[in-house]
């Protein structure tokens, strides 16, 4: 759900619905939007350095013309979905989502690039923000390719050079134990290089039961990787913040991984996913279940 307004010299004014980059930018499923404090948003996504200002209703995006914009950030921005019947829908079902959805009104669910997003999530295991897109970066500079000297960007780096690289010099980028994962699943995905492209083809359930093969993607990461890849919008991650809020708002006690993901399915549907991301934000912001 968007307009695009102008197109002067190659630089794209676009109104997007129901977007409000702090919320979607910083809600936990995506490391490489950055704010400068003042008004610019600068990222790295689908091979592209992308920077972009927002007024508070329209999207200036530097350097785009509209052809590239229908072409790919439609589809990442998950432009054609409309949120706002999504939120009058969740915010009908309890009180509770009626609050979560209208603090975090301006979130949509990325459809990013399931490499980067499979690596990210690994990366993400028992680790906060900060140091996650600290590491996505050290990755990036190390082994991706520079896509904008002005700002520094580098692109995602490839599987195929991760595979071909040392634990020793993995270590570098401060990943922990997390840097045998990364070369493990890079080797991997170099051995079968048609693997991601194929598992697009599948049922999500067949999907997530080869995620869980990888070594280092457990259930939850398994689901992250669904959900903001855009493989499976019903798919609920549930971390700490997740469980909390759970468990506060839902069951009043403390409940197993297994009845909140259930209970999450049968209650929230066909939006399942969409609830846990606004559910995730508000429980966190917020501190909820601290």
């Amino acid at each position: 759900m968007y307009r695009i307004i102008s197109t002067k010299n190659n630089n794209l004014k676009v109104k997007i619905n129901d977007f409000n980059p702090f919320h979607t930018f910083l809600c936990g499923q995506c490391f490489r939007w950055n704010y400068d404090g003042e008004r610019f948003w600068t990222g790295v996504a689908l091979g592209r350095f992308v920077r972009l200002e927002w007024d508070g209703e329209v999207c200036l995006f530097y350097d785009m013309d509209e052809q590239e914009f229908v072409d790919k950030w439609v589809n990442y921005f998950d432009l054609n979905t409309d949120y706002s019947s999504i939120k009058k829908r969740l915010a009908k079902k309890d009180e509770h989502l009626k609050e979560a959805v209208s603090y975090g009104y301006g979130i949509r669910l990325l459809r990013q690039d399931l490499w980067e997003v499979i690596l990210s999530f690994i990366i993400s295991q028992n680790n906060g923000i900060p140091r996650i897109k600290g590491i996505i970066e050290a990755l990036s500079s190390s082994y991706g390719k520079k896509i904008n000297k002005e700002y520094g960007a580098y692109a995602f780096p490839d599987f195929t050079v991760l595979a071909n690289t040392s634990l020793q010099d993995l270590n570098t980028c401060r990943a922990g134990y997390r840097c045998k994962y990364i070369l493990s699943t890079a080797q991997r995905l170099d051995d079968s290089p048609s693997l991601l492209s194929n598992i697009r083809k599948l049922p999500a359930k067949e999907v997530r039961d080869i995620l869980l093969s990888f070594i280092g993607i457990g259930e939850k990461v398994a689901d992250c990787i669904l959900l903001y890849s855009g493989i499976d919008r019903t798919a609920f991650p549930i971390d700490r913040w997740v469980k909390r809020v759970m468990e506060e708002l839902y069951f009043k006690k403390e409940t197993s991984v297994k009845d909140i993901r259930d209970f999450s399915h049968s209650y929230f549907g066909d939006l399942t996913g969409i609830s846990q991301q606004y559910l995730f934000y508000y429980a966190r912001e917020n501190k909820i279940g601290v």
